[in-house]
């Protein structure tokens, strides 16, 4: 007869699996289900797969082998489980620069709260080691798919806000054939401003955006970041007031708070 938490892996429901995934990590011999957790990375429903995250993480703190098996999974599974084996190995120790490659594979191929994992993922890489900055820069060129592009942008200003490289590549993708990536960057340039005086730029980027973007909402989001900006240098005020008056006069607050989820929802991890 096999154990309870080994059946309860092994059933068809995926609600039953998840608890099996919670009640390995309080049994007394937890590291015995270690084989058949790492297995369940793989799961189909994603609950799943969470709570053999869960299950692994709260027993890998006592125990080196997690660690040792999660190794082989990093190389040798399918895309999901490596994800979910990074996530582990993540949380019990800082990740080293193997994990990046099935990190970047999963910012395409990953959908819903994987992504979002991903994404994280790839900023705590970045905080530890420098090679990973030249990769998010590179993820976005326009080859790779929108969704990647607005991860990589907002990757970028969580790992260098203040590089002069950030804001450029800012101002490059708020004129993105994208209007998400676009509503990503124009909400974001207000932040890379810094302390000191907004550059000329980046007022004439949300001007142009405000004044003539063909898509309302992201036409909109440029207004937003023209307000965040604060005061205009002297020979754009009236352009940049003109602009203030018009987006205040024509939309009502519950229209506004429409929009305003619309760009955030719409933001790094849209699908």
């Amino acid at each position: 007869m096999s154990h309870p938490v080994l059946a309860g892996l092994a059933s068809e429901d995926a609600a039953a699996r998840a608890a099996a995934c919670d009640a390995a990590r309080q049994d007394p011999a937890a590291i015995l289900f270690v084989d058949a957790l790492v297995a369940t990375l793989s799961d189909p429903d994603r609950r799943v797969c969470r709570a053999a995250s869960a299950a692994l993480v709260e027993i890998g703190r006592d125990d080196d082998q997690v660690l040792s098996r999660l190794r082989t999974v990093i190389h040798d599974s399918a895309p999901a489980a490596r994800l979910e084996a990074a996530w582990v190995w993540a949380r019990l120790e800082p990740p080293p620069i193997q994990l990046l490659p099935p990190i970047v594979t999963a910012l395409d191929t990953a959908r819903g709260d994987r992504r979002w994992r991903a994404a994280r993922l790839l900023v705590e890489l970045g905080r530890l080691h420098a090679e990973v900055l030249p990769v998010v820069e590179s993820l976005l060129g326009p080859e790779h798919p929108p969704r990647v592009r607005r991860i990589a942008l907002t990757a970028l200003r969580a790992l260098a806000p203040a590089a002069p490289a950030t804001l450029e590549r800012t101002l490059e993708a708020s004129r993105d054939p994208d209007a998400g990536l676009r509503r990503l960057a124009l909400a974001t340039l207000p932040a890379l401003a810094g302390p000191a005086e907004a550059p000329e730029s980046l007022w004439l980027r949300c001007l142009e955006g405000a004044e003539h973007e063909a898509d309302a909402t992201t036409r909109r989001a440029a207004s937003r970041a023209l307000d965040a900006l604060g005061a205009p240098p002297a020979h754009l005020h009236e352009r940049v007031a003109r602009v203030r008056r018009a987006n205040a006069q024509e939309r009502p607050a519950s229209t506004r708070l429409r929009e305003e989820e619309s760009v955030h929802g719409e933001g790094a991890w849209a699908e």
